[in-house]
Formats: C-alpha cells, sequence, structure tokens
C-alpha cells in the first residue's frame, strides 16, 4: 500500500505533465501576443510549492488537532503571501503578455489548490 505522500507525489507529478502538455498545447494554438514564455517556470514554482506545504501538512498532521490548524492556517498565509509576491514579480518583470500570465496563473492556482485540498482533505477523514 502506497503512503499517502507516494500518492500526492505521483498526482503531482501527473498533474504536472497534463500542464505541461497543455502549456505546448497554448503556446502552439494562440496568437504570437498570448504566447507564455515563462509560462513552465510558473508551473514549475506551482508543483515545487504545492508539494513543499502538502508534505509539511501531511506531517503536522501526526501531531495533535489544534497544532495542525495552526500550522495549517500559517501555511495557507504564508503561500498565499508567497503567490501574491509571485504575481507582482511576473507582472513586473516578465516580457510575457499580462493577460496571458493571469489567466496560466489563475489556472495553475485552482487545480492545485483542488488537488491538495481534496487529497489533504481524504487523508484527514482516515
Amino acid at each position: 500500500m502506497k503512503t499517502s505522500s507516494t500518492k500526492f507525489l505521483i498526482a503531482v507529478f501527473v498533474l504536472t505533465a497534463v500542464c505541461i502538455a497543455l502549456e505546448f498545447v497554448w503556446n502552439n494554438q494562440v496568437a504570437e501576443t498570448m504566447k507564455m514564455k515563462n509560462g513552465f517556470l510558473l508551473l514549475g514554482i506551482f508543483a515545487t510549492s504545492v508539494t513543499a506545504v502538502h508534505l509539511f501538512l501531511l506531517q503536522s498532521a501526526k501531531g495533535n488537532g489544534q497544532e495542525f490548524i495552526r500550522k495549517y492556517l500559517a501555511a495557507t498565509v504564508f503561500k498565499f503571501l508567497f503567490y501574491i509576491f509571485l504575481v507582482l514579480v511576473f507582472l513586473l518583470f516578465s516580457t510575457d503578455n499580462k493577460t496571458a500570465m493571469i489567466l496560466h496563473f489563475l489556472f495553475y492556482y485552482a487545480v492545485f489548490t483542488v488537488l491538495e485540498v481534496s487529497m489533504l482533505y481524504g487523508e484527514m477523514r482516515k
């Protein structure tokens, strides 16, 4: 039987591979002005940050409930602040189309948040 962290890592790997394929399709199908040169970098940052936070929360879940809640809330706040900083950096320093960058950011945020929350919720129900 696979551990929950192994299941999560496999799910992140599969989801990242699907997002890479979608990024290739996006860059080959849209107009030149909407192409994302830094889309793969943004995807890598999302996959890494979600993996780190999820593994931290799985480790925290082994303690008492109140400690887990504090760590979950702290991780959520830090992750949110990190994402705001990430958007600002990409908007200020990226040469990509800003609309395309925001669309990619929102898509990756939604997809990886759904994955993280659903897998964490499933683990907490056990």
